[in-house]
């Protein structure tokens, strides 16, 4: 395994629904894996509850949510890195344009920010918007809100599915189109978008199981077939992609969990192994990694196993730039776990992990030359 430079952020400040805000903020780390050493590299603490975090595919920039309880908006917040990483430096910010931001995404073209805000129950006064997209400025990081919708729906489970909850965003492999997980109204709404304005508008609206909760998602390696979480009920959903209307056809579903688990569970990320035979799901009550296979034909989902995730309440994961290792944000544990990656994507646990606050969001970060 290689050395590779890896981002942890988290809960900084209370929120009345994480257990706790240990967080110091957004930090990097040169993992080491043969050598078990974690080397922090840069450190930025000057922002709220950075509980989301991608980075640019050339390692160049970072941009964070803020997600804070009683904001009428949240916030996105660019960063620049330098090459090795070793300096963080706070560029531009700009609102969601809606409470409780919870997800951020890149199109594919690396253009705009996608932010998903999850929404808070009652009304704050802001603009409430389910999604944004926000223009990447080469000089601010992040620039205008070029567009923006509102999602309504209601779910069977209350309180949590009282009103949209939207959950995460991405673009289609053709960058036509954007899906929009909402926990709240159980659907999956699909926006077609035009990559030169940012211009959005809805196009499909696709209900799910009731009581589903969809929250993350993953597109196959080739954009045919999209897989989501069910943060609820602790489901895979399948899903075949129309690449020209953006329509969704839900062709199977499986469980995250065993069938005898009776005890609380709540799904977290979703994320398709570097393989693309495989799906990861975070399993937060289980406290697990399920491994699911993933018909090369069909594009069905099937529950191969699970592997422990070091910790407690495993929010969110990624894989190293050589498909070779899994870091493990565990939430409530103040912890990240580190699993091997097999060839057949099997996960196994690695006498290694970092200490750190309340993480929730961890990422690879390439280096730059």
């Amino acid at each position: 395994m290689t050395i590779s430079d890896l981002f942890v952020s988290g809960c900084n400040h209370p929120t009345g629904y994480f257990a706790t805000s240990n967080s110091p903020g957004i930090s990097i780390f040169r993992i080491d894996v043969a050598q078990k050493s974690a080397e922090l590299l840069s450190r930025f603490e000057e922002i709220e509850n950075p509980t989301f975090m991608i980075a640019s595919p050339a390692g160049d920039r970072l941009y964070a949510s803020s997600e804070m309880p009683l904001w009428a908006e949240g916030a996105l917040t660019g960063f620049a890195l330098s090459p090795d990483h070793r300096t963080i430096t706070r560029l531009g910010r700009q609102s969601s344009a809606g409470s409780i931001t919870a997800h951020l995404s890149l199109d594919r073209t690396g253009r705009y920010v996608l932010i998903s805000n999850h929404g808070w129950d009652e009304d704050l006064g802001g603009r409430d918007q389910a999604l944004a997209l926000v223009a990447v400025d080469a000089q601010t990081g992040v620039g205008d809100i070029v567009a923006s919708a509102k999602q309504t729906g209601t779910g069977l489970q209350l309180p949590r599915q009282g009103r949209s909850h939207p959950h995460a965003a991405l673009a289609t492999a053709d960058n036509r189109h954007i899906v929009v997980s909402d926990l709240g109204a159980d659907a999956l709404m699909v926006y077609r978008f035009e990559v030169e304005t940012g211009a959005i508008a809805l196009a499909h609206t696709v209900a799910l199981t009731p009581g589903t909760g969809p929250r993350h998602m993953a597109f196959s390696h080739d954009g045919a077939f999209l897989h989501v979480c069910g943060e609820l009920d602790s489901s895979v959903t399948s899903l075949r992609v129309d690449q020209a209307s953006g329509a969704l056809e839900i062709i199977g579903r499986c469980r995250t969990i065993p069938a005898d688990w009776t005890d609380l569970n709540h799904t977290s990320e979703l994320a398709l192994a570097p393989s693309g035979q495989h799906l990861y799901v975070a399993n937060r009550g289980h406290d697990s990694i399920a491994r699911i296979a993933i018909d090369p034909v069909t594009g069905t989902p099937d529950l191969v196993d699970h592997v422990a995730s070091g910790g407690k309440t495993p929010r969110h994961f990624a894989s190293d730039p050589d498909g070779q290792l899994l870091a493990v944000a565990n939430q409530d544990s103040d912890r990240v776990n580190f699993l091997a990656i097999a060839a057949d994507d099997a996960l196994q646990a690695l006498d290694f992990h970092l200490e750190i606050g309340t993480p929730t969001c961890v990422g690879f970060v390439p280096r730059g030359t």
